[in-house]
């Protein structure tokens, strides 16, 4: 951002002080021009050609040239095994997301952030979009989310009891108004009847829809950068398309009557033309022109937001301030970056040539076995019609009479094809091999079986590889989530007009409430998700790990450092998902001891002295007997 407005006031702004200002048209037109630009540059990249092909291959429909003279297309689609394996792999499950507060002064509200934050995860359903935005990512190579504040109102029928609280209320400020007036002495005559503030009441009460952040996925095909910029920290604009309809875009009085009133509507299939003939293919965006083609513009040097419409002189809504506390709202999830290149690619792309082989090997195959068909060439006059028909049947034991002297194998001989050398059914496997590689899904997470069989070293070594690079990807999104849960908090922060309550689930099922209101999440606090939990959980993985930890703790437990109950409450809930273990555990008594209802604690012999003879206090390791005399310490005895 500071090289952005280093960039302005060193170059943007020469010569420009004695022109004057330019007038609104002319500067939206030039907000027009730089998304005009960025959408020729993009078309001439061929990007959005690029991604809607890898679109495609995903939901295996092949459009390239090579298998243009194929009557059917056959392949496994290992592009969707791919997706389906890396997807879930890194966003399958809620994020545990952990919030500390960058002042000491801010620690005791740092639990109500985090809480706040974890459930508009949870229940705003910011995940969903999340998901999506993260299939962007893998297919595409990168996924947009947007981040902004839903404010609603509405009105409904007043329900008996509410217009009851609503007239006690107004007669009970009224009654305060009426003493105040009186204690001042002043005159009761300008104040209305308890008939007249009951009678004010509307009919309809009014209430609030919506009032919370609302984070929603952009496609990456509507969303414009400037082409100059080599990543968003450097770019000097951002822009959202989006696809109004006609009518509430004239009767929205939020923009300029009369830029709205003259919007001209577009057909969606017209607006996407420059990728989505590809990507649909036959089944087309409808040709009804009912959609205004509405820029959203965000000037990163100024940090100011406008709109206008594609075919319109003029600004809908004139450039001010970002009303965010974070400039734009938009969070661009990023997959390989490419030194010096804007936009990354992602795993499909990196895999799609070798798809591709492998549909085209796999179809070769397929009609190479179509030739493979008996076929056989005779002689009409030697066999006549009949045996034709003999040989045409599949009857057994069929006759076929030859009317001559001539040799059988003169008169009817098979055709011999020529098929694919046996070389050539191996390279399938090859190429299967080299999208593991490529990709780094092995086997194992495809959840197939391999052919070669493998020791657990060898198995552990894979998967720690395969780990390796879900670690990158998993850190990748695990500071989307971080960045995105940060803009929910600061806007709830800005805008949030009414008390809220939250719920918070403990790990044992165990539900609390935390009422909140904006004011309990002022602060600076730092964002970050546990890891690896939104990770998918193995249970056999986890139940083993929990008896590890038995294993790892039975030394603790037994010199008194570790709570054995503790201990096995969290191996139960963890390591087996039991959420009530407290239910199986016996309270704990000493040898010989007896332990008091009322308090839990051992009860100690009459006068306060030792525990009874032959018992241990609880907690205190055993004493190991002293070696005979004479026989060194640490030896065993004989």
């Amino acid at each position: 951002m500071i090289m952005a407005k280093l960039y302005k006031s060193t170059y943007l702004n020469e010569g420009k002080e004695s022109e004057g200002k330019e007038s609104e048209v002319d500067e939206a037109a030039e907000c027009l021009s730089h998304v005009r630009d960025a959408i020729k540059w993009r078309r001439d990249a061929n990007y959005d050609l690029m991604w809607s092909k890898l679109v495609k291959l995903y939901g295996s429909k092949y459009d390239y040239p090579e298998l243009n003279g194929y009557q059917d297309v056959v392949a496994p689609n290992m592009l969707f095994s791919t997706v389906n394996v890396i997807v879930p792999g890194i966003s399958v499950n809620y994020p545990k997301i952990s919030v500390t507060a960058r002042k000491e002064s801010d620690n005791a509200r740092a639990s109500v952030v985090e809480t706040v934050a974890n459930y508009q995860w949870q229940h705003g359903k910011v995940h969903e979009q999340f998901r999506l935005a993260v299939k962007d990512f893998v297919i595409i190579g990168h996924g947009w989310c947007k981040t902004t504040w839903s404010f609603e109102e509405g009105e409904r029928e007043w329900t008996d009891q509410g217009w009851q609280d609503e007239a006690q209320s107004r007669l009970a400020q009224l009654e305060q108004a009426l003493q105040q007036a009186q204690a001042a002495g002043q005159s009761l005559g300008g104040f209305p009847t308890a008939d007249q503030v009951v009678a004010s009441i509307p009919k309809m009460e009014s209430f609030i829809k919506a009032d919370e952040a609302v984070v929603e996925r952009v496609s990456p095909f509507d969303m414009f950068i400037d082409p100059d910029a080599t990543n968003l920290d450097n770019a000097r604009w951002i822009a959202e398309r989006r696809f109004v309809p006609i009518e509430k875009a004239q009767q929205n009085e939020d923009w300029n009557p009369k830029v709205r009133k003259a919007l001209m509507g577009r057909s969606m299939r017209e607006a996407k033309s420059t990728h989505e003939d590809i990507l649909f293919d036959g089944e087309r965006r409808g040709s009804d022109p009912g959609f205004a083609i509405v820029w959203e513009y965000y000037d990163l040097i100024d940090e100011t937001v406008c709109t206008f419409a594609e075919n319109s002189e003029g600004y809908l809504s004139k450039p001010e301030d970002i009303p965010y506390g974070f400039c734009h709202p938009y969070t661009m999830i990023c997959n390989y970056m490419i030194p010096d290149k804007l936009y990354p690619i992602g795993d499909v792309e990196a895999v799609a040539p070798l798809q591709m082989e492998l549909a085209l090997t796999r179809t070769q195959m397929i009609n190479d076995r179509k030739k493979m068909r008996r076929m056989y060439m005779y002689r009409p006059d030697e066999i006549g019609n009949d045996g034709v028909i003999a040989l045409l049947s599949g009857d057994d034991n069929a006759m076929i009479s030859v009317e001559s002297n001539t040799p059988f194998s003169d008169v009817l001989a098979p055709v011999q094809t020529t098929g694919l050398t046996p070389e050539f059914y191996n390279q399938s496997s090859m190429i299967l091999s080299d999208i593991d590689l490529v990709s780094g899904v092995s086997e194992y997470q495809r959840g197939s079986s391999p052919e070669i069989r493998r020791t657990a070293t060898e198995a552990s070594m894979i998967q720690d590889g395969a780990n390796a690079r879900s670690a990158d990807k998993l850190s990748i999104i695990e500071r989307a989530i971080g960045a995105i849960a940060e803009k929910v908090v600061k806007l709830t922060q800005q805008f949030l007009s009414t008390d809220q309550v939250a719920r918070i689930v403990g790990p044992d099922g165990s539900q609390q409430w935390v009422q909140y209101t904006k004011d309990d999440l002022y602060g600076d606090w730092d964002f970050q998700v546990e890891a690896g939990s939104t990770m998918p959980q193995n249970e056999s993985s986890r139940r083993q790990s929990a008896m590890q930890l038995m294993d790892a703790m039975s030394q603790f437990v037994g010199a008194g450092v570790v709570d054995p109950k503790k201990l096995a409450e969290h191996v139960l809930r963890m390591g087996f998902g039991i959420k009530n273990p407290e239910d199986f555990m016996m309270p704990m008594q000493p040898m010989g001891g007896q332990i008091d209802p009322a308090t839990g604690q051992p009860v100690m012999p009459p006068g306060g002295g030792a525990p009874p003879q032959g018992t241990m206090p609880q907690g205190m390791p055993q004493q190991p007997a002293q070696p005979p005399v004479g026989v060194p310490a640490g030896m065993p005895p004989m």
